[in-house]
């Protein structure tokens, strides 16, 4: 592995949901930066980002937050493009619609067009159009597709972040109807749970590796906590049942591992929260000492 950046994003995008940015802090606590630190000779910390915090939403009920949001995006899109070129970077969320900022950053720093693998039990695939709730975690990567409201003037210019044709969800097994109806109708693979567990990882896997190896130039693994199954995993805001093991979220790293084209990993939406004991905290520290020692 090349040198090791770490940056810790505590994004949050609705008040209900505000445990998940306190999973940065109580994953490092656990030991998660050591452990990184660890996995290389040459490693960067580059510490925790100052994002907004609030207590009450605002906005229409479709979009909640946006202003916000838009603020903090732009924030994580100046810190994402202070890492290097040869860097391998694991951004610690904090919630999953982080993934439009570091985009938007390591667009400026690596070459060429990204994959990107979304494991997570929901689509986050929602508009304001199609949206139950408002809620922009649940749009981030439909924002990253180019979907939805228009964003800052810098990430505007730069949309869509990502071809729907370089994207392979894996997982899913709670869409909204309107929000399956658009997935569905993507050029995006798609592999639910239930295909998963008819298919096998292995074959899963492999199937992705090969899949963005041809189509694009450098990969980001996006691991949603709620992707694995809550039996293991219980300390989420949206337990899903039937998801996935350790070894099957560790299965899809390694062979994108081998592909040699994974820079970037995101862990997103722990919520330390519903963990009154760390052990869920404890699980996700020895998941990433496997994949990355």
């Amino acid at each position: 592995m090349n040198k090791l950046t770490l940056i810790g994003l505590p994004l949050y995008s609705l008040s209900a949901y505000r445990g998940m940015a306190m999973g940065v802090h109580a994953l490092r606590a656990a030991g998660i930066a050591q452990i990184l630190s660890r996995s290389t000779e040459a490693s960067v910390d580059l510490g925790d980002l100052s994002l907004s915090e609030f207590n009450v939403d605002t906005g229409p009920k479709n979009l909640r937050n946006l202003p916000q949001f838009l603020k903090d995006t732009d924030s994580v899109e100046l810190a994402s493009k202070k890492v290097s070129g040869e860097d391998f970077v694991f951004c610690l969320g904090g919630g999953c619609e982080l993934i439009v900022g570091t985009l938007a950053g390591f667009k400026n720093v690596f070459k060429g067009e990204p994959g990107v693998v979304w494991i997570d039990a929901h689509g986050d695939f929602n508009t304001p159009e199609t949206s139950p709730s408002g809620y922009i975690g649940g749009m981030g990567l439909a924002l990253a597709c180019g979907h939805g409201p228009r964003l800052s003037q810098t990430i505007e210019e730069a949309r869509p972040l990502l071809a729907e044709e370089n994207v392979v969800h894996i997982a899913s097994r709670s869409l909204d109807s309107a929000e399956y109806s658009a997935m569905s109708t993507s050029p995006m693979k798609l592999y639910p749970a239930t295909t998963v567990h008819t298919e096998g990882i292995d074959e899963v896997a492999d199937h992705t590796a090969a899949y963005l190896t041809h189509r694009s130039d450098w990969i980001v693994c996006h691991l949603d906590v709620d992707a694995i199954d809550p039996e293991i995993i219980p300390a989420v805001n949206f337990p899903e049942p039937r998801g996935l093991s350790m070894n099957e979220v560790a299965t899809i790293v390694e062979k994108l591992k081998r592909t040699g084209k994974l820079r970037v990993f995101n862990l997103t939406a722990y919520n330390p929260m519903f963990d009154k004991n760390q052990t869920s905290s404890q699980k996700l520290v020895k998941l990433v000492s496997e994949l990355f020692s």
